[in-house]
């Protein structure tokens, strides 16, 4: 984390966040004192609040094929030789604007050998008592030989651009400890594949996975990746004993869930995400940016108090 930005605090409705310019991270949400995600001060990894573009999750081999070109990409997990939730969490972000409860950030991710593709990237987080937190992304594709202040692409002459997105925050229900919680989840398939994200098949939720009914989390060990969703989806981190519920809604497709054993569980993971994992390979829910287009994905984030 670059130490010569600070971070920026929004506040409005009883939430409370923090933001850091580094990737846009989300380092703290909090709701009339109790955390709603896992403070990143309390991990060493694990890209707690990470905004994840221009792909989510992992690329098998750190290499794919777009337009009949290899592009090879550093292998950012070793354990796996995978390219893992791509590099905007790396790249400084300016604030554009801020008020007391909303903050923008832009910037642009310059192309590189492996991902040459220039991308202009619009983060708008927000926080009100209507909707809790909410995060909007928005990217677009930007040639070399177009100029982004004039709007007109229309005689830049390139292949599109495959993106996809993600996001990575830890829910948690204040100081409840997650095997004293239940997950609740609309996904009715899930992805059975390697570590490397290499994807080897699909099956309908079953046993430990079943996260439909809403089950205790206590024993199960889950990073998976889960599909076969409502349009518009809502996951509820339940902490039964106290009515205390952390609501995510989203909108993807795809949506990966970990219950943190890299950062002693103290959350689980629900990241949204517009592609699987391996998508550049695949092909499946890519988004192909031609010059110009804008793409926008987001969620929210609330508490709900059965006081």
């Amino acid at each position: 984390m670059n130490a010569t930005q600070a971070p920026v605090v929004i506040t409005g409705g009883g939430y409370i966040a923090e933001v850091h310019p580094r990737g846009g991270q989300l380092l703290s949400l909090a709701s009339d004192q109790d955390d709603l995600i896992v403070p990143a001060a309390r991990t060493e990894g694990g890209f707690p609040g990470a905004v994840l573009a221009p792909w989510p999750n992992r690329i098998a081999g750190a290499s794919y094929v777009h337009d009949e070109t290899t592009y090879e990409l550093p292998v950012t997990e070793e354990a796996t030789g995978a390219a893992i939730h791509g590099f905007l969490h790396e790249h400084d972000l300016t604030v554009l604007s801020s008020t007391e409860s909303s903050v923008h950030l832009t910037g642009v991710l310059e192309p590189t050998e492996g991902y040459p593709f220039r991308l202009e990237i619009s983060l708008i987080y927000r926080v009100a008592a209507a909707f809790g937190l909410s995060t909007t992304l928005s990217v677009r594709y930007l040639p070399d030989d177009a100029d982004p202040d004039v709007d007109d692409f229309e005689a830049a002459d390139q292949a599109p651009a495959p993106f996809a997105a993600g996001f990575h925050p830890y829910l948690m229900a204040g100081d409840a400890k997650l095997d004293e919680c239940r997950l609740c989840l609309p996904a009715q398939v899930m992805l059975l594949g390697k570590d490397n994200g290499q994807v080897i098949g699909r099956q309908k939720v079953k046993g430990d996975y079943d996260l439909t009914a809403g089950p205790l989390l206590t024993g199960r060990s889950i990073d998976h990746t889960f599909t076969s969703l409502p349009q518009e989806w809502s996951a509820e981190l339940i902490h039964g004993p106290s009515g205390f519920v952390v609501r995510m809604i989203g909108d993807t497709p795809w949506v990966q869930v970990y219950t943190g054993e890299q950062i002693d569980r103290a959350g689980v993971a629900v990241e949204p995400m517009t592609s699987p994992p391996n998508a550049f390979n695949t092909g499946e829910d890519v988004v192909y940016l031609a010059p110009g287009e804008w793409f926008r994905t987001g969620y929210t984030i609330e508490a709900i108090r059965n006081d």
